[in-house]
């Protein structure tokens, strides 16, 4: 495990002393309760007070890496070429006085080859236009290769460009989201060397973590809302009932187990206090959310008017297969219930013969499909939904997608999730059909 700190660096001002020289003032920097005096630049004080292992500086040509060269020499007792300190002052002069300066004039090898392994600097354009911030993106991702499992990563926004910040935050969404690995954020650090004056020369160094939790609470309570997924909130709700309850639903929603979510819709109701006392970032986040599922499935009996909702509510979210598979089962739950008023079912078949018999009422109304259409359209159209979504139901079961019609399955999906409630809404109408044309006895 290492520490690792990741640094924007600038171009400092000019020094009144020497007019060739560009530094950074000399501050005062406070970390909790400790001062570290006339540190020329924050990564120094927070190096010695978080115990870094190795420093990484995101910069451009204009930025002070001569400076920094000197320094680490004179902090690590390694000789310092002064040829190379000029020549890296020649190319950060010429680069401060032309802004579309090449970035490859700038050669940072020597820097990193000196420092290796404890300080390392990475280029980045100016991020003028698209291309340039694109090539800054690749250059960030390339982070990936100097971060390992365990690692902890601090952060300093303080120095450079206001852009960097930005660039800092996309660091922390990059090694948060897209990175495979397990890495800590320990801290996000500014130095506001702007109340130094007003606070007897001490900049205070504020950590700024908490932009990045309610990054965490924005993309959690997203994928909470739009996917029923709670996992990524788990780590940031403090109360234990709230998260068990959470995860127990998103389970249930992921397996698409209709007992288990109508019995964690309850929990969850039963929980409504504590979920409304959620205080900080979650307060104005998840309550809304758990409501909203709350008031979409509660009260709703009848299994298969809970996978007729579900159906809608998977297609609104784009989730196709769960949709069809909802669509499919709702409505042999539907005619399985109508039918069990039926008597002559033989009372030794131990299987579930309600629901055979549901299966065997819809594929044989294609024996009566002229009488159905005049007196019973709605379960022709009952009928043609189950048909077209068991096909497509055994097409995805077994990935098999021989034919190509996504497209057109897909709008037929939301023209079922658009009737498919009202439908089933409809009690009677399958014993009625079934008493006047007897197809379960034919």
């Amino acid at each position: 495990m290492k520490k690792i700190l990741i640094a924007g660096i600038g171009g400092g001002k000019v020094d009144k002393s020497n007019t060739e020289l560009k530094r950074y003032k000399p501050a005062n920097y406070k970390i909790g309760d400790k001062v570290y005096e006339n540190r020329p630049f924050i990564t120094s004080a927070l190096e010695e007070h978080y115990n870094i292992d190795k420093t990484i500086y995101i910069g451009t040509t204009g930025s002070m890496w001569d400076n920094l060269y000197s320094y680490y020499c004179k902090k690590f007792n390694i000789p310092e070429d002064e040829d190379y300190t000029f020549k890296l002052l020649e190319i950060i002069d010429a680069a401060n006085n032309q802004i579309d300066f090449p970035i490859d004039k700038l050669d940072l090898t020597k820097f990193n080859e000196t420092f290796k392994g404890k300080v390392e600097g990475r280029l980045t354009t100016y991020g003028m236009n698209a291309s340039e911030i694109f090539k800054n993106f690749n250059i960030i991702m390339n982070l990936n290769n100097i971060l390992n499992d365990g690692d902890e990563v601090y952060i300093d926004i303080t120095h450079s460009f206001r852009s960097n910040a930005m660039w800092m935050f996309l660091v922390i969404n990059f090694i948060d989201d897209i990175i495979d690995k397990k890495i800590t954020i320990k801290e996000i650090s500014y130095g506001m060397l702007e109340v130094a004056r007003a606070n007897n020369n001490i900049t205070p160094v504020v950590d700024l973590s908490s932009f990045y939790k309610l990054l965490k609470w924005i993309k959690g309570a997203n994928a909470f809302k739009k996917y029923g997924n709670s996992y990524d909130l788990l780590d940031i709700i403090s109360d234990d009932d709230i998260r068990k309850k959470l995860n127990n639903f998103s389970e249930s929603m992921n397996l698409n187990y209709i007992k288990s979510i109508k019995n964690n819709i309850k929990s969850l109701k039963n929980i409504n206090d504590k979920i409304d006392a959620i205080k900080g970032p979650g307060k104005f986040l998840i309550p809304d959310i758990v409501h909203n599922f709350i008031n979409e499935f509660d009260g709703i009996e009848e299994d298969y008017l809970v996978q007729a909702r579900l159906a809608k509510w998977h297609f609104k979210q784009k989730r196709y297969a769960m949709a069809y598979i909802n669509i499919n089962e709702s409505i042999k739950g539907y005619v399985e219930n109508e039918l069990k008023d039926y008597t002559y079912i033989p009372k030794n078949d131990n299987s579930n013969p309600y629901y055979a018999k549901a299966k065997a009422f819809l594929y044989r109304i294609t024996y009566k499909e002229h009488t159905i259409k005049n007196y019973y359209p709605e379960i022709l159209e009952l009928y043609k939904m189950f048909d077209h979504s068991t096909k497509v139901r055994n097409e995805i079961a077994h990935s098999k997608g021989e034919i190509d019609s996504s497209l057109s399955d897909i709008i037929s999906l939301k023209n079922y999730c658009d009737k498919i409630e009202t439908i089933l809404s409809n009690t009677g109408n399958i014993a009625t059909a079934e008493r006047y044309l007897n197809l379960l006895n034919n």
